[in-house]
């Protein structure tokens, strides 16, 4: 009964894709096919250290792949930066353990960053700009020569609606040879402070977000509870929102 009650709960917290039929799989289909390699997938090695309370300072290593979305020819790629800086979202939080309290301080640094071409090829790039409020970080090829982009078409933006329909464009892990991936749902919920998110019926973590008619709506990022807040035991869950496009782009124009 509880594992019942456990996958019941699971299952309500995940939004669900719909089922596209009629213009709106037909426009799915044509975006999936002239940019599905706007998409594309990092790989960044990463040193973390984390201090818990008084506790010595830990340090770890890890080899992260991470999926960002490319938004100019010159490959320009952004990604949420909780996903390539993964102590941003810990540090300054705190936790409650048996012990008591615990406030944690955490730091990482990136080595090294590398995009995985559509062929597989790697290209090395770095880390050029990041928001932090916005949870948006900017990568840049350190070469251009003899690679390839294909960007979204970010002056072909339109702001995001209730219940719109939206199509999003994505990529499998390399467990799943990153093989292109393309949903269809809609807009469910606009939250509007502290500033304007959206939140749709379908993952889209570091994925371009268009609405029926193909035009850029946004950008998925996560979104995490005020770090003044104790959780119990851990760190809490970040929220899968749609940042719309207004400020990726604006964002964007910072990433010299």
């Amino acid at each position: 009964m509880k594992f019942r009650t456990l996958l019941l709960a699971a299952l309500a917290a995940t939004p669900l894709a719909n089922a596209a039929t009629g213009p709106l799989k037909d426009k799915a289909l044509a975006l999936s096919a002239s940019n599905k390699n706007s998409v594309v997938q990092l790989s960044a090695t990463v040193e973390i250290e984390v201090i818990a309370g008084d506790n010595p300072a830990r340090k770890e290593e890890k080899k992260l792949e991470v999926i960002g979305t490319v938004l100019n020819k010159d490959g320009l790629i952004v990604v949420p930066l909780s996903t390539l800086d993964v102590a941003a979202s810990v540090d300054g939080r705190t936790i409650n353990t048996p012990q008591g309290a615990i406030k944690l301080s955490a730091k990482s640094d990136t080595k090294e960053v590398k995009i995985i071409m559509a062929d597989g090829t790697e290209a090395p790039a770095k880390v050029v700009f990041k928001d932090t409020d916005l949870d948006l970080a900017f990568v840049r090829p350190e070469k251009t020569e003899g690679l390839t982009f294909t960007a979204i078409d970010t002056a072909n933006s339109a702001p995001l609606g209730m219940l719109d329909d939206v199509i999003v464009l994505g990529r499998l892990g390399k467990d799943l040879n990153r093989e292109p991936l393309v949903m269809t749902t809609e807009v469910m919920a606009l939250i509007t402070k502290p500033r304007t998110f959206a939140r749709i019926g379908a993952p889209c973590l570091g994925v371009p977000v268009f609405n029926g008619e193909g035009k850029f709506v946004g950008i998925g990022i996560n979104r995490f509870g005020p770090k003044s807040e104790a959780s119990e035991g851990g760190l809490g869950g970040a929220t899968n929102v749609v940042l719309p496009a207004e400020d990726v782009i604006e964002a964007a124009a910072q990433a010299k």
